[in-house]
C-alpha cells in the first residue's frame, strides 16, 4: 500500500456543483441548491471562501449547463476560477474527471462538494495532510440516508453505501487527491460495487465507489472533522444550516457597527448588538433581543420585535409590530408588515409576510403570503412528520414540522399549511385551503365551496 507527504502547500482544488438536487424539493426547481443563501451567504461561497484565504491559487468548479451562469455570478468576484460544465449526468466521479482534466498539475489537489459547508480549521487539516486522505464527520442520521465509511486506526477500513445496521460511522466532507487516486476514480464502475444484498442500486458513478475499490491496494487517511459541517442533501438541512451559521456569524459581533448612512432610533430598544449596512436604519419602538446583521438599505421601523440572532439581506423592510424569532435569515427586497410572525427558518429573496401571517420553515423567492396565512408548528399528537424523499419515507432529526414553500408562489386569505408539508414551486394555494399533504410544482389548489342561499327578511322577527 502506498501514502505520501505532499511537498508544500496544495494550490489547487476541484468543486463538485453539478448534481441536480432532487432530494431538495421544492427548493430544487429554479437554481442550484450551491445557490441557496446560508445566513446571507450563497452556499457554494463558504469551502471557496474559505480555501482562498488559505492560499488555495487555482480553483476549478465542475458545474451542469443549466445553472452555469448563475454559479459563475455568484463566483464573478473571486480571482482564479475556472468552470467546466459536466453535462453527462453520470455522478460525481465523471465530475471529478472533467473537473481533473482543467487542472494544471493532478500530483496534489483537494476536491470538496459544493453543497457542504467545512469548518476552515478543518479544511486546513485536509489540505495539510498526508496524501491520500479523506475529510469524514461522524454521522448524526441513519447510514441508511448516506454513503459513508468506517475507520480503523487512523485509515478507512471500509466504504458501504446506504448501510443498513451501524458498520458505517462517517460520512464524507473532502478528498485529498493525487493521481494514483486520481485513476482509481476514472474506473469507477457504474454500480457501486458494496451494499447490502437485495439493497436497490442507481446506474451512477460515486467517487466513493472509485476510492473502494482502491482500498486493497492504496492507505488512505482518515482525517476526522473536529469543527461544524453540513451536507445540505435535503431542504432541513438547510434550515440546521441556516440556524447554527446565523448564530455563528451574530454571535460574533461585539459592538454596533453602523455603515455610512446608518441610524439607530433613541426610541429603539436593544438588548444586544447591530450591524447595519450602507443607509439602513432601526427605527421608533423597535425592540431587539440578540444581534442582528442587517445589509444595505433596509428597514426596521414602529414596532418591529426580534426575539433573538437574525440575518436580514438588503432593500427590505420590517414595520409595524412583525415579531421575528431566533435563528432566522431574511433574504433581500423583503416585506415583513403588520403585524406578521416569523417563527424560525429562513426567507428567500422578495418575499412578502402580511396582514397577521405566520410562518415557521422555509420560503422560496418572489412568494407573496396572503393574509393570515397560518402555518402549523407543532402536529396535534405533538409527533414528528414523516416526510417523503424521492418515494422513500424518513423522519428528519430536525424541522420535520416547519413547511417547506417554493418559489414563485402564493396564498390566499387564511390559507392553512400543516406541519411538514411541502409545496412545490410556482404553486398557488387558494383562500381556506388546508394544505395537509405535500404539493407538487405548479399546482393550483382552491376550495370548492357550496353556498346555500335562502329569503330573510324582517318578518323572521314577528312583523
Amino acid at each position: 500500500m502506498t501514502e505520501t507527504r505532499g511537498g508544500g502547500m496544495v494550490k489547487s482544488a476541484i468543486i463538485l456543483a453539478a448534481g441536480k438536487g432532487n432530494k431538495m424539493f421544492p427548493f430544487n426547481a429554479v437554481r442550484s441548491k450551491t445557490t441557496i443563501k446560508i445566513a446571507g451567504k450563497s452556499l457554494i461561497r463558504f469551502n471557496i471562501e474559505s480555501i482562498v484565504a488559505m492560499g488555495i491559487k487555482e480553483i476549478v468548479v465542475v458545474v451542469n449547463e443549466e445553472h452555469q451562469r448563475e454559479i459563475e455570478n455568484l463566483l464573478s468576484d473571486i480571482e482564479n476560477v475556472k468552470f467546466v460544465s459536466d453535462q453527462t449526468n453520470l455522478g460525481s466521479a465523471e465530475s471529478l474527471v472533467k473537473g481533473a482534466e482543467k487542472l494544471s498539475d493532478t500530483k496534489d489537489f483537494i476536491v470538496l462538494y459544493g453543497d457542504t459547508i467545512v469548518e476552515q480549521k478543518d479544511l486546513e487539516n485536509l489540505v495539510n495532510s498526508i496524501k491520500p486522505a479523506v475529510l469524514l464527520k461522524n454521522l448524526e442520521e441513519s447510514s441508511r440516508n448516506w454513503i459513508g465509511a468506517s475507520i480503523k486506526n487512523g485509515f478507512i477500513q471500509s466504504i458501504g453505501a446506504h448501510y443498513r445496521g451501524n458498520s458505517i460511522t462517517h460520512q464524507f466532507a473532502g478528498f485529498h487527491f493525487d493521481d494514483t487516486l486520481l485513476d482509481y476514480v476514472k474506473r469507477t464502475p457504474d454500480y457501486f460495487p458494496d451494499v447490502k444484498v437485495g439493497v436497490g442500486v442507481p446506474k451512477e458513478r460515486f467517487i466513493e465507489a472509485g476510492l473502494l475499490k482502491s482500498l486493497d491496494k492504496v492507505k488512505l487517511k482518515a482525517i476526522e472533522c473536529s469543527g461544524y459541517f453540513f451536507d445540505i442533501d435535503k431542504p432541513w438541512h438547510m434550515l440546521e444550516a441556516n440556524q447554527f451559521m446565523v448564530d455563528h456569524f451574530c454571535n460574533a459581533l461585539q459592538e454596533n457597527q453602523l455603515a455610512e448612512g446608518a441610524t439607530i432610533s433613541a426610541n429603539a430598544t436593544i438588548h444586544g448588538h447591530v450591524k447595519l449596512g450602507k443607509n439602513s436604519s432601526i427605527g421608533d419602538r423597535v425592540v431587539i433581543h440578540g444581534n442582528l446583521l442587517v445589509g444595505d438599505n433596509t428597514i426596521i421601523d414602529n414596532g418591529a420585535i426580534f426575539n433573538g440572532n437574525a440575518v436580514i439581506g438588503d432593500h427590505t423592510k420590517i414595520s409595524n409590530y412583525c415579531i421575528i424569532y431566533d435563528g432566522v435569515s431574511i433574504g433581500s427586497n423583503c416585506i415583513f408588515d403588520h403585524c406578521a410572525e416569523f417563527l424560525g427558518g429562513m426567507v428567500m429573496d422578495k418575499v412578502y409576510l402580511y396582514h397577521y401571517g405566520e410562518f415557521y420553515g422555509a420560503i422560496g423567492s418572489h412568494t407573496d403570503i396572503g393574509a393570515a396565512t397560518v402555518c402549523g408548528t407543532l402536529r396535534f399528537d405533538d409527533g414528528e412528520t414523516e416526510h417523503v424523499v424521492n418515494g422513500r419515507k424518513e423522519v428528519p432529526l430536525h424541522f420535520s414540522n416547519a413547511a417547506y414553500l417554493g418559489d414563485y408562489c402564493r396564498t390566499g386569505v387564511n390559507t392553512i399549511i400543516m406541519p411538514g408539508c411541502k409545496i412545490g414551486s410556482y404553486s398557488v394555494l387558494g383562500a381556506g385551503a388546508i394544505i395537509d399533504k405535500d404539493i407538487e410544482k405548479n399546482s393550483l389548489v382552491f376550495v370548492k365551496q357550496d353556498l346555500i342561499i335562502k329569503k330573510w327578511s324582517e318578518n323572521k322577527y314577528g312583523w
